[in-house]
């Protein structure tokens, strides 16, 4: 597997939103994610602190939280089995995978 491309963000916290995934928050400012509009889905892969990695889905949130005047941005997360993403994870925004048909029209 390729090493991942971008990171996204280091998680600070996340917490399970049922029927729609994990909301991850970034532990510090996450510039990576202000070059994506809200709700863009993107492929990512998730790196545990032990280092176990997961590829998943992953659409940018705006977040708002009491106290701050502007909204950060997070990752809503979406892997095909349930994981725990504890605080240190680091999500990477994962390579596309090349298309070998691509050109051969």
């Amino acid at each position: 597997m390729a090493a991942p491309a971008v990171l996204l963000l280091r998680v600070a916290q996340a917490w399970p939103l049922p029927g729609l995934g994990l909301l991850a928050l970034p532990d510090g400012p996450a510039l990576a994610l202000a070059n994506h509009e809200l709700h863009t889905a993107l492929a990512v892969e998730a790196i545990l602190p032990d280092g176990a990695r997961y590829p998943g889905m992953a659409t940018v949130e705006e977040i708002s939280r009491l106290g701050e005047v502007v909204p950060s941005r997070g990752l809503l997360l979406d892997f095909s089995a349930p994981i725990e993403v504890p605080a240190g994870t680091e999500v990477w925004l994962a390579e596309p995978e090349s298309d070998p048909f691509m050109g051969l029209d």
